[in-house]
């Protein structure tokens, strides 16, 4: 609610000043009474500022907004976020041109191994099939069988060397732009590659190891998040790299911090029970059937690959989970059943630990958790114990005495907060007891213009406020220089308003001296600024302004 609000009054003001603008431009002739649906889009996007309340403030002003052109603009961003996801050496490859290079399936063999001997039987260097590359070129390189994962399910592909008798490949990135096709990204470090070689296909083991850790401790999350938040938890996406994972589910609500640690401390249990984690290669229909979890709605083949993590009859490391339930024919107690054909670990203890690291919306119904195990975790955890250290040390405490501490110091801030703005308010009213002496009448009106000491917007409102009450019928005009920038409020008092005196325009020109814009209401409008310097003379014009809006 505090971040909306403040959402609110920033975007409130950078719309005054686009209404300013525009209205300026309005009663000149050089513009339709029309809010351009880029500046909606970039307050919408860049300051969060909701298109509907633009709209509503715009109407006020007699604008309307163009709609049309806002969606445009949303199109666009769209259309550059899904640019963006590509791969990025892959673009410059056609569809055509890796269907001349899929002669056949590629073989994945990175279940069983990551060091393969096989043959290049396909090459692309600037998106076109090639006999062979040299060093320095980028490439994608076919192979007859391969142990590298191309990134599918949410799992990164893998990333290794291919080595031949006559050069290097480093391999970046791995995906399948056509069905069938495995393509070896990335370029060549040394000597030539050419169709026909044989090399050796070697992926980075350590990545690999941290990916399947991450991917298996996915699943563990999975059964997790369902056994503590119900059932109706359904996957939504998810990402599986070397460094963390991502995870995507259904459920109306946040997770409360209580359930997040049974989660996390369900999953970790089961981690130390060292669960096999074990594949079979079924038909769909058996696999369902079965129990087998399918949640992207994917097209499956008539054959898939499941992944069954369950404790066996024979394993006695752990202590069982009442909550994980047996199979049918109690062979095993189950843990997660799902449909995968990613790479995992060979059981649950590999994976060492997990750790949580955020929870949140992402959409209406729809949340995200991101998490690290293994390696990640251990450096998150190292990481939060040496800030621990660090922040006990600064506060002069014990890291077991941290939070009582950092509450007692709070409490400290919150009293001299109260105490500072209790001073700052009580300075403002003196301040403001000797400024009805400065009035001045201009055509029966009373005027009050001055540049005052304020420590923000808000106490020079709140000052404005004080003399609007004091002088019963007036235009006030306040300024002051708010950590190195001019600000400016306006006011004007009910009984004048009727008779054309706009606090909103008054304000807007006077900030324009400033090099600044503003606006509001015709009873109260505040303005802003970039040359302090320039703060009195943008208050001297207000007279002027006043004999201006009496004539008009």
């Amino acid at each position: 609610e505090q971040r909306f609000g403040e959402t609110l009054e920033t975007g409130v003001e950078l719309l005054d000043q686009i209404i300013a603008r525009q209205v300026d431009a309005q009663e000149s002739g050089g513009s339709s009474p029309l809010l351009a649906g880029r500046d909606v889009f970039k307050l919408y996007d860049t300051y969060g500022f909701p298109p509907d309340i633009t709209r509503d403030i715009a109407r006020e002003h007699g604008l309307q907004v163009d709609l049309e052109g806002f969606e445009r603009e949303m199109e666009a961003q769209r259309e550059r976020g899904r640019a963006s996801a590509k791969f990025g050496l892959s673009d410059a490859a056609s569809p055509e041109a890796y269907q001349t290079l899929a002669t056949g399936e590629s073989r994945f063999t990175g279940y069983d191994s990551l060091r393969e001997e096989t043959v290049v039987i396909g090459l692309l260097a600037g998106g076109a099939p090639v006999e062979r590359a040299s060093k320095g070129q980028q490439v994608e390189v076919v192979l007859r069988e391969t142990p590298f994962y191309a990134e599918a399910g949410g799992q990164v592909g893998d990333t290794g060397q291919l080595r031949g008798p006559l050069g290097v490949v480093r391999i970046t990135e791995t995906h399948s732009p056509i069905q069938g096709l495995i393509a070896h990204a990335g370029e060549v470090t040394d000597g030539e590659i050419a169709v026909g070689e044989s090399v050796e296909a070697a992926v980075d083991a350590t990545r690999r190891d941290d990916v399947v850790r991450n991917h298996t401790g996915t699943h563990l999350l999975n059964a997790a998040l369902r056994k503590v938040l119900g059932p109706h938890v359904r996957q939504a996406g998810s990402l599986v790299a070397p460094d963390r994972l991502r995870f995507d589910f259904s459920h109306p609500s946040a997770v409360t911090p209580a359930e997040l640690q049974e989660i996390q401390a369900l999953v970790n249990d089961t981690i130390m029970a060292n669960l096999s984690v074990t594949h079979a290669t079924m038909p769909y229909k058996e696999a369902v059937d079965q129990g087998a979890l399918a949640f992207f709605g994917e097209k499956y083949g008539d054959t898939v690959r499941t992944c069954r993590i369950a404790r066996r009859p024979d394993s006695q490391r752990g202590r069982p989970r009442p909550e994980s339930g047996r199979s049918e024919n109690g062979d095993d107690e189950l843990f997660s059943f799902e449909l995968c054909a990613g790479t995992h670990a060979r059981a649950t203890g590999e994976i060492g630990l997990l750790h949580v690291e955020s929870e949140g919306s992402i959409a209406a119904g729809t949340r995200r958790i991101e998490a690290v195990t293994g390696r990640g975790a251990d450096g998150a955890l190292t990481q939060r114990h040496v800030l621990l250290e660090s922040l006990a040390q600064q506060l002069q405490t014990s890291p077991a005495e941290l939070t009582r501490r950092v509450a007692s110091l709070l409490e400290d801030l919150d009293q001299e907060r109260k105490r500072a703005s209790s001073m700052e308010r009580d300075l403002a009213r003196r301040q403001a007891e000797a400024l009805p002496a400065q009035a001045q009448t201009i055509n029966g009106v009373t005027v009050l213009t001055a540049q005052v000491s304020a420590a923000s917007p808000d106490a020079l409102r709140e000052m404005a406020g004080w003399l609007k009450e004091r002088l019963g019928s007036a235009v006030i005009v306040l300024g002051a220089d708010v950590n190195g920038k001019p600000s400016f409020v306006a006011m004007v008092t009910d009984d004048l308003t009727p008779k054309g005196y706009h606090a909103g325009n008054i304000v807007r020109e006077v900030a324009k001296v400033a090099d600044g814009g503003g606006g509001g209401r015709a009873e109260v409008a505040h303005a802003g600024g970039k040359d302090a310097s320039k703060l009195q003379q943008a208050l001297e014009l207000v007279p002027r302004l006043v004999e201006q809006e009496q004539g008009s």
